[in-house]
């Protein structure tokens, strides 16, 4: 009988699974996301719920499952909200995902490349995804980010095409490096710049050129996302480098599923757009001389894999031509990243590739040495135009070379600037090798153990040739051969083990791990020299120098270690309150041995209000903030124990070389802050707002000191300087409806510096001021002061009566003697670089299938002098105001009035040496910075395309309110020197081109 029943149980059960068998089919559809761009979305999870059936969907979106009527689809995807369908009687189920904004945020990249929850940070910490960064295309993506985060200060190089950017995190800090540290994919980044520019008058050995950056080797459509750390609690783990704020970049990686493409081609031409107003003569002559340049950046990525292992590979190049004659730049970037998992997922490897070279001719220089543009602004030979000299030589039969034609004497500081374009042409090549590979091993479900290295190498060469009849102050008869060549390579390893443990209502999520880096940099340094020269004329090599002590050739090499112990863990309790801390220690190899150890902790709480109190349905999130950091900083290579310059053809330096005025400390900086974020109505509305406070001190830098055989240099440790400001980031929604959304971010600012002390009062030597950009024979400066601040602004002031009227004695202007504690070597201060408050706007508005974006960009407060228009009214009389006639009242030594013309009083006040005190101007400009309007065509399922977007685009189009001459924006330097002050540097370009983003 038992026989029976199970026989028959067997049968019943086989009966059932075939009817439920029966009533199984094939599910097929697309899942793409919702909104005007409704693209497919590949690796989106379909899983029949309650059951372990599921499937990845394709690149092209498409998915196919197995499922029974009544049964539930669930789809899930990162950063979109997870959507249902149940199974009916249709074979197709096509599906459109949203964003989920609360799930997109939810997730932060932070130092070293380690994930964490948003609401579990301490510190402030903004990000940007890669559609804003190249929405308007730059050549340099870290453009993008001025107006789009809070704090962030970025002016751009006026070096044209391939430019460096001068990029600031709540304020100049430090009297070395203020730019802040690049890492992609977790890996501190080399950023050398080749040197910058810090003269007014401009170097005699090639002018003031810019080297260029990092970041403008880097296609902008392989960044995934970049975040902004600011503060030290952010970047203690990163050690010195990130003492002034880290920029994050993710690089994009495969994904799983079929095989994607995607394509996209910019183009935009320039203009010369802010410069000087000139009178109508000399604006003809400007218009010839500037071109309209083109700037083409395209990229072709391809990217697949399987669920183990996948690849991506992206090739893109940029050819511009820039508004000045002959400068053009060529860039080819090639990037090759793979990622594979091994033994179920045990071991994950990550492998990268990037290479790149950038050649650049005739980049842009600053400064009146080799400047065409000091040429170009004065030219006003009567009756001829600046074009007819662009035949810019004539053949000398008594040398049988051609030599240099110009309509008047040429001097050290003016040529013809056809002949500097043509005949003192310089090249800049520059090439980046950066090779990572990190291998992450899953030991348990809560603890992984990850290993990296990179080898980051840096080729720059600079070549220039001066022909034969420049002006001798910057060349001999035969003229001069400078080339330099720069090797910069740093290795960078760590070891991080993570944990991530939950103990009841306790979690604990600890990093702990050790790194290294060494970086060494080969220099060599060819230059004929102003007094050696080359034995045959116009031949440009090294044999053909002259074999004399002028002719400079050396060679330096440099070598830094850093290693370096680090700790991180976070506290959560119930996922409510956390607690981070941190903890680094560093040993560098350019400090003394008995001091060349430096630990620095952090310490941060939050607390998220939304989820220990009942706040209703309208608050969606709340949460408060609050750290304290210490950061320590070590001294460049060479510094402690310096060595002589050996001189070539025999001897060494007879100049002593810089030595450290007693043990050398390390910088040390210390920084808290506290913040606050809330979310409103769904995550329509929300706004992070933040004070911070900074001190830097020991900061090493060099200084005279008197002694009996006369005056020597020293490095001392001494100064502390103060930055604290506010910054806030608002976010809302104003409207949305199915077919019509509009996205507004607010990122505002303000920062406070102070100089609090140049010297220690313990120290042996007492500063008085320190010198940021020297004023050599002109009249600019800036020095940092006790109770100043960095930026200071000094310049040459006109003496005035109580009325305002400037006063001249027999025929010339009288120098200000009224404001003596606010004067150094005759040199008044008359204002700040830095702005006072910042301000963007940043707006996407999407209806259907329309797009359109727009940037405002506003800085606030801060001065800025024109050294080009006192430049222009000292050697010519082609300023706009000078040539009007308008007069100007004065006053002699005695208050007795008269008047001059506004030639005759420019004439008197400019100059390079003049009184730039009247070429102050406020630096406050508001400017619609960006502006993009798209398109994305609606494609049938059988198109060959994905997707396809077209877009107008605009960048830098127009100031709503400036009063400087020239764009207040523009960095001669992304140095420390010569901030706020325009001398003849490029002008500004207005922008507009198409974009054409093609998916398939």
């Amino acid at each position: 009988m038992k026989k029976t029943i199970l026989i028959f149980s067997a049968f019943f059960c086989l009966l059932i699974i075939d009817q439920v068998k029966a009533q199984e089919r094939t599910i097929s559809g697309t899942v793409t996301s919702k909104g005007a761009n409704s693209t497919p979305l590949p690796g989106v999870n379909v899983i029949v719920q309650g059951t372990t059936k599921g499937v990845l969907t394709d690149f092209d979106g498409k998915y196919t499952i197995e499922a029974s009527l009544g049964q539930i689809l669930e789809f899930s995807y990162l950063g979109l909200k997870t959507t249902f369908r149940t199974i009916d009687n249709a074979n197709e189920i096509d599906v459109a995902m949203e964003e989920d904004l609360e799930q997109l945020e939810d997730v932060v990249v932070t130092a070293l490349g380690i994930q964490k929850s948003r609401k579990s940070l301490t510190y402030a910490a903004q990000d940007i995804n890669a559609e804003e960064l190249s929405k308007v295309k730059q050549t340099n993506p870290v453009n993008s980010l001025s107006g789009k985060i809070s704090g962030v200060v970025v002016n751009r190089s006026s070096s044209g095409a391939g430019g460096s950017v001068k990029v600031t995190l709540r304020g100049n800090s430090s009297l070395g490096n203020n730019q802040p540290l690049y890492v992609v994919d977790g890996v501190p980044l080399s950023n050398p710049t080749g040197g910058q520019p810090n003269d007014t008058f401009g170097d005699i050995n090639g002018g003031n050129k810019d080297g260029g950056d990092v970041l403008s080797l880097v296609n902008p459509d392989d960044i995934e996302s970049l975040t902004v750390l600011k503060g030290a609690s952010a970047s203690a783990l990163y050690g010195s480098a990130g003492l002034n704020g880290v920029i994050l970049i993710t690089t994009k990686k495969g994904r799983s599923g079929s095989f994607k493409v995607d394509f996209s081609s910019n183009l935009s031409v320039d203009s010369a757009a802010y410069f000087v107003e000139l009178n109508d003569e000399a604006e003809n002559n400007i218009d010839d001389f500037f071109n309209s340049g083109v700037t083409s950046i395209t990229s072709l990525s391809a990217s697949g894999g399987s669920e183990n292992a996948q690849t991506y590979f992206s090739y893109s190049n940029t050819f511009a031509s820039g508004i000045l004659p002959t400068n053009d730049l060529k860039q080819h970037t090639i990037n090759v990243r793979e990622t594979a998992k091994f033994f179920d997922g045990v071991v994950t490897a990550n492998a990268s590739v990037l290479a790149t070279t950038q050649t650049i001719t005739n980049r842009p220089v600053s400064g009146l040495y080799f400047n065409p543009l000091v040429g170009a602004y004065n030219f006003d030979a009567a009756g001829e135009r600046l074009i007819d000299y662009e035949n810019f030589e004539t053949f000398d039969p008594n040398r049988n070379i051609q030599s240099q034609r110009w309509f008047r004497a040429t001097s050290d500081i003016e040529q013809n600037p056809y002949w500097i374009l043509n005949r003192n042409a310089s090249e800049d090549r520059n090439r980046k090798l950066l090779a990572s590979m990190s291998l992450k091993f899953k030991i348990k479900d809560w603890i992984s153990l990850q290993t990296r290295g990179t080898y980051d190498q840096t080729l720059l060469d600079y070549d220039k040739q001066v022909f034969a009849t420049t002006d001798a102050t910057l060349a001999p008869a035969n003229g001069r051969y400078i080339f330099n060549e720069q090797d910069i390579r740093q290795l960078y390893g760590d070891v991080i083990a993570t944990i991530n443990k939950q103990f009841g209502e306790f979690t604990i999520s600890a990093n702990v791990g050790g790194s290294t880096t060494r970086t060494t940099i080969e220099i060599l340094n060819a230059d004929s020299g102003t007094n050696g020269g080359l034995q045959f004329a116009n031949v440009f090599s090294i044999q053909n120098f002259n074999a004399n002590p002028q002719v400079s050739i050396f060679q330096t090499s440099l070598d830094k270690k850093v290693n370096s112990v680090f700790a991180s863990t976070t506290f959560g309790f119930n996922e409510k309150v956390f607690v981070d801390l941190t903890a680094r220690n560093d040993w560098s190899s350019s400090l003394p041995s008995g001091s060349n150890s430096y630990f620095y902790p952090s310490v941060g709480v939050t607390g998220v209000l939304s989820e220990i109190f009942e706040m209703g349905d309208k608050i969606s999130f709340a949460k408060i903030r609050g750290s304290y950091a210490e950061v320590g900083n070590d001294v460049p290579a060479n510094t402690v124990f310096p060595e002589r310059q050996i001189l070539f053809g025999g001897g060494i330096s007879p100049l002593d070389p810089v030595r450290p005025l007693g043990e050398v400390r390390p910088e040390q900086q210390k920084s808290y802050e506290i913040g606050t974020e809330w979310k409103f109505f769904d995550n329509r509305l929300g706004f992070d707002l933040g004070y911070y406070h900074t001190s830097t001190v020991d900061q090493y830098f060099q200084v005279p000191v008197s002694t009996g055989t006369g005056s020597v240099t020293v490095g001392v440790n001494s100064g502390d300087i103060i930055n604290e400001g506010f910054e806030g980031a608002i976010y809302i929604v104003p409207l949305q409806t199915e077919n019509f959304k509009w996205v507004s971010n607010i990122n505002f600012a303000t920062n406070r510096n102070e100089v609090k002390e140049i010297s220690n009062p313990s120290d042996d030597v007492q500063i008085d001021n320190q010198v940021i950009s020297a004023p050599g024979v002109n009249t600019f400066a800036s020095y940092l002061v006790e109770g100043g601040s960095y930026g200071d602004i000094y310049a040459q002031v006109v003496k005035r009566d109580a009325n305002g009227r400037p006063v001249v004695d027999s025929g010339a202007i009288v120098l200000n003697d009224e404001n003596p504690d606010n004067t150094i070597a005759g040199l008044e201060k008359v204002g700040n670089a830095n702005p006072d408050f910042t301000l963007g706007w940043n707006n996407s508005i999407t209806y259907k299938k329309v797009s359109l974006d727009f940037l405002i960009d506003g800085k606030f407060g801060g001065e800025t002098i024109s050294m080009t228009e006192a430049i222009i009214e000292g050697l010519s009389n082609n300023s706009q105001r000078e040539t009007t006639n308008a007069t100007i009242e004065v006053v002699n030594l005695a208050g007795d009035p008269s008047t001059l013309t506004a030639q005759e009083y420019y004439g008197l006040a400019g100059g390079r040496n003049g009184f730039t005190g009247e070429y102050v101007y406020s630096a406050t400009n508001i400017r619609l910075a960006e502006l993009a309007i798209g398109y994305n065509f609606k494609l049938s399922e059988s198109s060959f395309f994905r997707n396809i977007k077209a877009s107008l685009i605009g960048n830098n189009l127009f100031f709503f309110y400036k009063d400087a001459p020239h764009d207040p924006n523009v960095s001669l330097s992304t140095g420390n020197a010569l901030q706020g002050v325009d001398v003849l540097g490029l002008p500004s370009t207005r922008s507009w081109g198409l974009n054409m983003n093609l998916m398939f």
